[in-house]
């Protein structure tokens, strides 16, 4: 009779955390994936520091108040809030600037998805997460 080998599985290896010299996990469920989700669920800003949320439901007058004040922001349209495998897009420090400039962001919810407001946070960031059919000035139309 064969002897089991008692090394990890393939998929046990995986759920393994690995971190590079920065301490950073680079592999496995929980790996760091600047401006993404990971397998885990977690969401990291584009800088790669896991984000939080903060507060559900924001009003666009937050969003706008947040924005003129420094925060980024994502944005996915399907209105899933990324738990169906969509990744947000972030916006440029451009299109950052216009929506500062731009009335507040407007929910329009016409395609018949989910359309609501989120704010996330690290502690060097503030994100505005933008879920479904938004309306903000040019970036969102």
């Amino acid at each position: 009779m064969a002897k089991k080998s008692k090394a990890p599985t393939f998929a046990e290896l995986l759920k393994q955390p690995t971190w590079s010299e920065g301490g950073a996990r680079v592999s496995g469920e929980h790996a760091v994936r600047p401006g993404r989700y990971n397998s885990a669920g977690e969401l990291f800003d584009p800088s790669g520091r896991p984000i939080r949320p903060r507060q559900e439901c924001a009003t666009p007058e937050l969003a706008q108040e947040l924005v003129n004040g420094g925060a980024l922001v994502a944005h996915e349209g399907c209105g899933c809030g990324g738990w169906q495998g969509c990744q947000p897009e972030w916006l440029t420090s451009d299109a950052l600037t216009r929506l500062r400039w731009a009335q507040g962001p407007e929910l329009i919810a016409s395609h018949g998805v989910p359309t609501w407001i989120d704010v996330w946070s690290s502690d060097e960031s503030v994100v505005v997460y933008l879920h479904g059919d938004v309306r903000w000035g040019d970036e969102f139309r």
